[in-house]
């Protein structure tokens, strides 16, 4: 059962009117009175514009005023998909230059993605050229964002403009108030929007029954306007300071470098000596030290005003007890994945075709070489090209990682990070492999494979999952 569906039970859904857009009120200081888009008119002892970024509340209250363009437009889609990594990572931010991507598992088997690219508001895709745009836009980025475009269904791909409004001293006059995005519309970056607007609800709930009990206890009136305006200034404060986290969030990902070189025209070809950027560097210590505090203030939502809520909400109470270690250790965190380790065929030389599912079992390691040879100890994979020896390379896993060793073959074995850097592996000397590695036996370019880590071999795209080899 959705969020929605508890919400519209515990309301009661025959008291619920969809299709139903407020177009005006009249607020005459005892009631309020709405006139709705088809024409019908009800009165209330108040009125709560919860309509949007776009409410037209706000504009019947303040007048017109423009929302602010983050300067991105945004794509976000619900995959059926579950990384291999899920017991470890269940949120992640993909940074580059003007174009940032996070995803975020929301259970069921699926993960939900938002990816932002930087460019002027109001672009319209053709029909069924969302998925294109969006792998040519992050062509060459990690698997994890390509996979899980890949895994979502064109009709699934929603694309919006970014803006917000900077929240206003004022939200409300009379018998009439505003609450989430009608008043504090603010950018995705840190998930809050609607967190923010549970928390106005829960609020603005609280006032109005402590409004209640004392008018009980006077025998007078309820106060709504009172209620009202204690509702407002309970908020305001907490709202405009997640307000700006979320426009720094924004800033930090969208002017994210991660070299010296990065945006800088004639000067790009520094990037080539991968020099950290500062901001880099700065960015990382502020995620280290700062975010831990900031993020528990954040989830500890308005605890000190919000009677019967624990004092906080801790990013320890749910959290691995491996989670800081993973932190600070990415070879930690990528021996801890669980999922199946491939070498997939890359490029259009690579001949055979199949990918091959890499085993786990320390004791067995697999032998690549040109001719199949039952003696040697190990599981064979043979590859019958001209520049494959005999014997020629093995791959074997030891806690938690694969290691390629060049077995002395007449023309290497050769291996190229996800950074670019391409090596000759060491004869006799066992090189770490990664996932997006990308492996040649041989130098001639016709035996080329990518590491690559899926929850299943079924979750890969039909293309290289075809002819598999299963080798364990």
């Amino acid at each position: 059962m959705s969020l929605q569906q508890i919400l519209a039970r515990a309301v009661g859904e025959d008291v619920i009117l969809n299709d139903s857009n407020v177009v005006d009120f009249d607020d005459d200081g005892t009631k309020v009175t709405v006139v709705l888009e088809n024409g019908q008119r009800f009165e209330g002892d108040l009125l709560i514009g919860a309509d949007g970024i776009w409410s037209k509340v706000r504009q019947r209250l303040f007048g017109p005023k423009d929302a602010t363009y983050s300067g991105y437009t945004c794509y976000t889609g619900i995959a059926d998909f579950v990384p291999a990594d899920i017991e470890t990572v269940g949120y992640r931010v993909f940074l580059g230059h003007k174009q940032y991507f996070v995803s975020s598992d929301v259970g069921a088997g699926k993960m939900q993605w938002y990816a932002f690219h930087k460019e002027a508001p109001g672009g319209v895709d053709g029909p069924n050229g969302k998925k294109e745009r969006l792998l040519k836009i992050f062509e060459g980025w990690c698997d994890n964002v390509i996979d899980i475009i890949l895994a979502t269904d064109e009709e699934a791909i929603l694309r919006r403009d970014i803006y917000d409004r900077t929240p206003a001293f004022t939200w409300g006059k009379g018998r009439v108030t505003l609450l989430g995005d009608s008043i504090h519309a603010m950018q995705p970056n840190m998930g809050q929007g609607g967190c923010m607007a549970i928390e106005d609800g829960y609020q603005l709930s609280l006032e109005l029954e402590k409004a209640w009990k004392k008018s009980i206890e006077s025998g007078t009136p309820i106060d709504v306007i009172d209620a009202l305006r204690s509702y407002e200034k309970a908020r305001r404060l907490r709202v405009a300071a997640i307000h700006g986290m979320a426009r720094m969030a924004a800033i930090m990902a969208s002017t994210y470098k991660a070299y010296l070189g990065v945006g800088l025209g004639p000067l790009s070809f520094l990037t080539k000596l991968r020099i950290p950027h500062p901001g880099r560097v700065g960015g990382r210590f502020f995620i280290d030290i700062a975010m831990p505090l900031m993020l528990n203030w954040v989830l500890g939502g308005n605890s000190s005003k919000l009677e019967g809520r624990p004092p906080s909400c801790r990013l320890s109470d749910k959290a691995n007890d491996q989670l800081r270690r993973w932190f600070e250790d990415d070879d930690a965190l990528e021996r801890a994945m669980n999922g199946e380790w491939l070498l997939l065929p890359f490029g259009n030389k690579t001949s055979p075709p199949q990918p091959f599912c890499l085993s786990r079992d320390e004791s067995t390691s697999c032998i690549i070489g040109s001719e199949l040879n039952d003696e040697l100890p190990g599981i064979p994979v043979t590859i019958p090209l001209p520049q494959i020896s005999k014997v020629h390379a093995q791959i074997s896993y030891k806690d938690g990682a694969f290691f390629m060793t060049d077995l002395r073959s007449e023309h290497g074995t050769w291996i190229t990070d996800n950074a670019g850097r391409r090596y000759r592996a060491t004869p006799n000397f066992p090189a770490r492999i990664h996932p997006s590695d990308t492996i040649e036996f041989g130098s001639d370019k016709r035996a080329m494979y990518r590491v690559k880590v899926v929850r299943s071999p079924t979750k890969i795209p039909e293309a290289e999952r075809s002819g598999m080899l299963q080798v364990a």
